[in-house]
């Protein structure tokens, strides 16, 4: 890989982008954008969203996101697309390739586990050239049958990340639909494997609304469930950490941990719930990104028409 000089600016750029998003309670969205002809391509991708739809964030894999594989990317062609990103003001996230598992365990699969993390090390350091926010990673699936075995592996690996890649981009976190035990779905298990990571300012979260919902942690359906919700990530201080909203209808019921998404409207969460969680003070400036069922990204133009009249209507 080449080598390149850590640096503040994107993350600068990112808090600034936040900031202004929140103080002026605009709406940031976007969907996953694909990264196919390289990074300045899709920044291209994204530049087009953004001047026809009005997307300002996006979401997008750093490399094949089959493959645990080590990129090696040319620097100057992801810088271009940090660049791009600057100039038109644009929010990014790399989604971690699918077979990343944090719960992998460093003292039984050594050789594997050092797989994982030198993916995830990869991850971050293109997140930091093209200027996105971090990586949005997924606690993993935890084979003991010790849960407290399964956090602590999860610790050693994020914590062993931490320590090899010290530049700015983050680490989030995103709350899983409840398979595998329910591991890796409520807000004291985020909250907690964040303060107790070596660095933990630079870990924070994604919520995904479908995953919320079906694991049983947002109770969408019931009158007071929404509130419910936003109460218990007060008390823990998890909204403090949010960046990253992932904006997605469920396909099945509420409590089913099956994690099927569906477009917005079309699922079994009501927009009336959709509403009041997505314009709720604790989310303001977040970057809300689809990841819906779409064969190409123009058709999650009904929703993104779904989103701002939720975002701007009384």
């Amino acid at each position: 890989m080449e080598k390149f000089l850590y640096t503040v600016l994107p993350v600068s750029m990112n808090m600034l982008l936040k900031l202004s998003v929140h103080m002026a309670n605009e709406l940031s969205y976007g969907c996953h954008i694909k990264l196919s002809g390289g990074y300045v391509r899709m920044a291209e991708r994204a530049i087009a969203l953004y001047e026809q739809e009005g997307c300002s964030s996006f979401q997008f894999f750093a490399k094949n996101p089959r493959s645990l594989q080590v990129k090696q990317f040319v620097t100057a062609e992801a810088e271009r697309c940090r660049q791009l990103m600057e100039h038109y003001r644009l929010r990014s996230v790399i989604h971690s390739a699918y077979p990343l598992n944090l719960a992998i365990s460093i003292h039984d699969q050594p050789e594997a586990a050092i797989q994982h993390i030198q993916s995830l090390c990869n991850d971050l350091e293109i997140a930091e050239v093209t200027g996105a926010i971090g990586v949005v990673v997924h606690f993993g699936v935890a084979k003991k049958s010790n849960r407290l075995a399964g956090y602590q592996d999860i610790l050693t690996t994020l914590n062993t990340v931490l320590a090899m890649y010290k530049g700015p981009a983050l680490i989030l976190l995103e709350n899983q639909a409840g398979l595998y035990g329910g591991i890796g779905s409520t807000f004291e298990e985020h909250v907690q494997i964040k303060q107790l990571c070596i660095d933990p300012e630079r870990v924070g979260f994604c919520f995904d609304t479908c995953h919320a919902y079906v694991s049983g942690l947002w109770h969408a359906d019931n009158q007071l469930g929404t509130e419910q919700l936003l109460r218990d990530g007060d008390r823990l201080g998890y909204w403090d950490d949010v960046e990253v909203v992932h904006v997605n209808d469920a396909a099945e019921p509420f409590g089913s941990m099956r994690d099927r998404h569906a477009q917005l409207g079309t699922g079994h969460i009501s927009l009336a719930a959709m509403k009041e969680l997505l314009s709720a003070s604790q989310l303001h400036g977040v970057m809300n990104v689809l990841e819906t069922p779409a064969s190409d990204v123009s058709f999650h133009q009904p929703e993104w028409e779904i989103l701002r009249q939720l975002h701007y209507s009384n």
